[in-house]
């Protein structure tokens, strides 16, 4: 509340009455909660099928080490069920991937 009230305190007085009447309209709190919503709900879209998600319905997976969790929304069963399966298949080394082994003619 500091950062806010920081603010406030610099606004000159015709800044001052347009804050008050968006307050007064209810366009502040709608405009806090689209953040909120924003910082709550980034995944719109499956990311294995690209359908859009509905918040309701949506089955959302949380993975990662515990200093580094990601969040993935999926918007059935069957996209998480696929999405678990190629997380958990071996990866190739490094080595293999870029085509340089140990064998050297």
């Amino acid at each position: 509340m500091n950062k806010l009230a920081a603010l406030i305190k610099e606004l000159p007085y015709d800044d001052l009455l347009k804050l008050r009447k968006d307050i007064a309209e209810g366009n502040m709190l709608r405009l806090v909660e689209e953040r909120i919503a924003a910082h709550e709900n980034p995944n719109r879209v499956c990311p294995v099928c690209n359908t859009p998600i509905d918040p309701e319905t949506a089955i959302t997976l949380y993975f990662g080490p515990k200093g580094l969790r990601h969040r993935a929304s999926f918007d059935g069963e069957d996209c998480l069920e696929y999405f678990v399966k190629e997380m958990l298949k071996p990866k190739p080394a490094a080595a293999e991937r870029s085509g340089k082994g140990d064998d050297i003619i």
